[in-house]
Formats: structure tokens, sequence, C-alpha cells
């Protein structure tokens, strides 16, 4: 088709001559693009056609190691034609040579199996989206934490990237199902912010993008190539915020509601793949208010996956996180925020100092969406969606060996199938140490999270109400007394372990008489909290640290036990 009707078959199709239902959990003010909404309660399909040399050429770039996928070449080609439709709708749209650019996607995921995707659209848009990012997130059995963790941060009215399914076809060749976003770029901020210009968005994809290193200023790139070389304004709101002795001083140039609100959802979904942990997989962008904001992107590593001690020997800068138990004692779901942060010292102005205002926003995160009755009802949903194309995406060809799309033969194989998925929507945790993948199941995380959260911030669960004034509580620790059960001889290096928590009931957080004295048990048992990195630097008065269990307020006891 040429460029000319490109326009013309869009604009035909924005009337829908089949009404694609949409979700009601976005409520009637859905803002999402069109391409999304009508993915809701349909998976689409991408079929992708090219030379063949050039797809054999594409193959052969996909073979990259573990943990190589930082520095893999790229590999593009705008010699392709692309369909995308919704099978018994009318929606179907169809691109020629020079209309798209087709190219391998993503960073450390292409180190694994099934590598990823982007299509970028040269002109117009699928929609109202103009740049797909089609991802296997191979590392996640349930194929739901991207989808989930960008339905909460909607539900926290925060502007997001926005999530639903496809399959894919190369030359005919079935790779299975995907995730697909947009992407955080100028028609992004063009719709959610109504600036046209862009001119102060800017993407931070490389580790340890923090404040205090000078690594933020120097990874940070406009998303403009013309104004990749001004950073005036960046170096501004580094240098403010490090140079910040308040919370007062900070809000001069952030927008501390939005930034708490995305804190939040880092610390519920314990996602250490963005600012608290390793510092990377976001935008900050300044508003036409002069004041910046952190947009979150790319949420595979949420609901508790793969935070292990293994993520400190890959990165152990920042903040000593040494007291991380292994993972056969670790119990995820009790994960403090202390815990989480690689001591970033804004999060000492705006949250250790005074927490009043961070419990604020998680009360209503847990009043809004994250809880067992919303997420649980959600999962479901998404669940009866995916299920029979998951079974599809995860068989095995006779021929390969590999499922469907796992063409990169030297990259991590988790090896999850249908089990995995069933398993890992519900109550069955599972370590995939040939894929070097910790995996709690989503709604054995949710209920644990949901019930540390309440009683750690004193949270009414059945009413989803702070209770005030705030109660004093005991701490609820990671370290268990008590190791996992699990399936198999090995748990470290067996390929696949299921595990699960039969003595939980044991420990200390689960006892009546340890709840009932939060003066003496606050804080934790079997390992201590060594000094922020900042106040071993800047010789930091360690006293005006405020636990963050028990506020000044904290007056009563309290347990949901």
């Amino acid at each position: 088709m040429k460029i000319k009707n490109l326009y013309s078959v869009l604009g035909l199709l924005s009337i829908p001559l089949v009404y694609a239902s949409r979700s009601e959990f976005y409520g009637d003010n859905d803002n999402r693009p069109e391409l999304f909404k009508l993915l809701d309660d349909h998976i689409g399909t991408i079929k992708v056609n090219l030379d063949n040399d050039i797809w054999s050429a594409m193959k052969e770039k996909t073979q990259i190691g573990p943990w190589q996928g930082s520095g893999a070449e790229k590999f593009e080609t705008k010699n392709a034609t692309m369909e995308f439709f919704i099978e018994g709708t009318d929606y179907r749209v169809n691109l020629e040579p020079g209309q798209l650019t087709f190219e391998l996607g993503g960073k450390g995921s292409r180190g694994f199996v099934k590598p990823g995707y982007n299509i970028k659209l040269e002109k117009g848009s699928i929609y109202d989206v103009k740049n797909l990012r089609i991802r296997a997130n191979a590392r996640d059995p349930t194929l739901m934490r991207e989808k989930l963790s960008s339905d909460i941060i909607y539900k926290l009215g925060l502007p997001t990237t926005s999530t639903n399914y496809v399959n894919m076809e190369v030359n005919g060749e079935d790779l299975g199902l995907f995730i697909i976003t947009n992407k955080v770029k100028k028609d992004f901020i063009n719709r959610y912010f109504n600036d046209k210009k862009t001119n102060n968005l800017y993407n931070c994809p490389s580790d340890h993008n923090r404040f205090e290193n000078g690594e933020m200023f120097e990874s940070c790139v406009n998303s403009k190539d013309e104004l990749a070389d001004n950073k005036d304004d960046l170096k501004k709101f580094i240098d403010t915020i490090n140079n910040a002795q308040s919370a007062e001083d900070i809000e001069k140039v952030l927008d501390v509601d939005q930034f708490l609100k995305s804190i939040v959802f880092e610390f519920l979904t314990l996602s250490w793949d963005h600012f608290l942990g390793y510092c990377h997989n976001f935008n900050w962008y300044k508003k036409s208010d002069g004041k910046w904001m952190m947009i979150l992107n790319d949420f595979d590593e949420t609901f508790g996956a793969d935070y292990t001690p293994f993520l400190f020997m890959i990165y152990n800068s920042g903040a000593d996180k040494s007291y991380i138990p292994n993972t056969d004692k670790l119990y995820i779901p009790n994960i403090s925020l202390r815990d989480l942060d690689f001591d970033h010292k804004i999060i000492k102005y705006l949250v250790y100092d005074d927490d009043t205002r961070f419990r604020k926003v998680i009360g209503e995160a847990v009043k809004k969406v994250f809880n067992p009755k919303v997420l649980f009802n959600r999962i479901d949903e998404i669940a009866d969606l995916i299920r029979d194309d998951i079974t599809n995406s995860r068989s095995i060809g006779e021929e390969t060996g590999y499922c469907k799309g796992c063409i990169n033969a030297i990259g991590l194989n988790p090896q999850w199938n249908i089990t995995h998925f069933e398993d890992g929507i519900n109550y069955g945790n599972w370590n995939s140490n040939i894929g070097i993948t910790f995996s709690p199941a989503l709604k054995f995380f949710i209920e644990g999270r949901f019930k540390y959260i309440c009683h750690t911030y004193g949270i009414n669960p059945e009413t989803l109400e702070l209770i005030e004034p705030r109660p004093k509580v005991s701490f609820w620790g990671i370290k268990n007394k008590n190791k996992v059960s699990f399936i198999g001889e090995d748990f470290d290096n067996d390929p696949l372990v299921k595990y699960s928590y039969p003595d939980i009931d044991k420990e200390d957080f689960m006892q009546e008489e340890y709840n009932a004295h939060p003066e003496i048990n606050n804080k934790p048992v079997g390992y201590e909290y060594p000094p922020f990195s900042y106040e071993l630097d800047n010789d930091y008065d360690s006293n005006t640290y405020t636990d963050d269990i028990n506020s000044p307020e904290a007056t009563e006891s309290f347990n949901i036990y």
C-alpha cells in the first residue's frame, strides 16, 4: 500500500466497524492510546515479511550470551512489510517497505532465549501509537508483570506506557506471544502533556543513573538528537537535588507528589529495576510549570521477581546490602523500603526524615488498586485472555527443541511452560536456576505484601483506610529462621525448583506475642542494617533517621492477625 493511502486507512479504521469491548478497569476517562483499548479483550496479530537473507542475518544477531545484551550489536531494516490485525474484526493496517523500521529490541533481555523487537512508523501511527515495543519478557512465567504494573501505575494517576498482547509472525514463522507497549517518546509527551516541542525529555536507560555519582548527567539523553549536547536544564535540576537540605528544597524543582507515587509503585511491587535499585528504566521530563517529573518504563522485574542476593553481587555500589539472606531464607513479601532503596539521599529527605506524606500515598495506592480483591480479579481476567496463546507459545518444537520464537540458542532459557504459568499466577513459586530467574507467584506475593504493608503502615485490611492515630507496630523482617521447602535435591542448582513456605507460621513476625510488644520488637531479628552510604560519606547523624514502621506519631499497638 502506498504511503498516501496509509492515513486514509487509519482514518477509516478510527471509526469502529466492529466495536471491541473495553475493560471497566480503566474507568470512563480512559486516556490510553486507541490501540491498547482495542486489545483489552483481544490478542492482536503482527505479521512481518522481509527478505529471507535479512531475516537470517537478524536471527544471527540474536545469538547473545547471558548478560551480554547491553553491548549487543543493533540490527534493523526498513525493507519490510507489516500487517497488524485483530482476528474476527475489521481492525487491520498494512504497511509497506519504507513506512516502518523493524529492529531487534531490548537490552538485558537480549541475553535470553526469546528476543524482542521494535517497530517504528516513519510517518503516522497505528491507532495512536508510533513506536511499538514488542517483548518476550522471558524471565516472567506469567507474562503479566508488565501488564499489571502499567495498570497499577495508571490507577495511581501517573502517565505511563500501556501494555497488552500480540502474537507475532516473521516470514510465516510463528514466534508466539509477546507483550506490546508504546514508548516514552515525543508522541507520548504530546499526548499526555500537550507538548509538541518536547525539548526537555531525557531517557535514562543505562544502569546506575544516580543523582549523587554524576552518572545521571552523563547517561541520560535528550529525546531529540539535535539537543543531545544541550543538558543545561538537566544539570541545574541534578545540582539542585544534590544540594538540597530539605524536602522543601527538592519541591522547588521536582513534582514530589508524582515522584512519591512512582516510588510507592516501586516499593509495593519490589521493582528493583527502576530508580530505587539499579537506577535506570526511567525518564525525566520538565513540565510547563518548570518542575521535573519521573516517568517509569519497562516492568518485567516487578512483584518480587529476581530480588535475590545475586543482584548485589552484580551491583554492590551505592549501598551495603550484605545482610540480605540467601533466597532459601529470604521472605520476599516483607522487604522494607530500606531493603529496596540503594541509599538515595533524596529518599532521606522525602521519606526517612518524615514518612507521613509517603504513608498517605501508600494508603491511597492500597485503597485504589494494590489489594487482593482488585488485583486477583485482574489476574484472572488477563489469564483467561492469554492462556491458550501462552500454551501455544510455549509448546516445544520437535525439530528445534525450543519454544516458539526462542531463536537465541546461547541465551538464558528459564524453560517456563503452561504449568509454570498456572502456578505463577496463583501460589506456586518457582526458581529457574537454569535461567537465573527467581519468580514468586503473583497471588502469593500480593497477599503477603498486602499483609506486610497494612501492618507496617497502619492500614485497616478490611476497610483499606489509614488507621489514625497511626499504630506503633513490630518489625516484620525478611530473614526467616526456617528454610523454604522445595521439590528436588538442590535449591540453588537444580534446573527448575518449586518452593513454598510451610513453616511460615513459626516465624517471629507471625506470633501474637511478638506483635504485642512493638516497643521491644522494632528492629530486624538475625541481621542489622548498616549505615547509609551518605552517613559514611558526610558524617551524617544517624539519630535523625526515623524507622519507616515507627514514626513519631505512632501511639497504639495494632496487628492484622
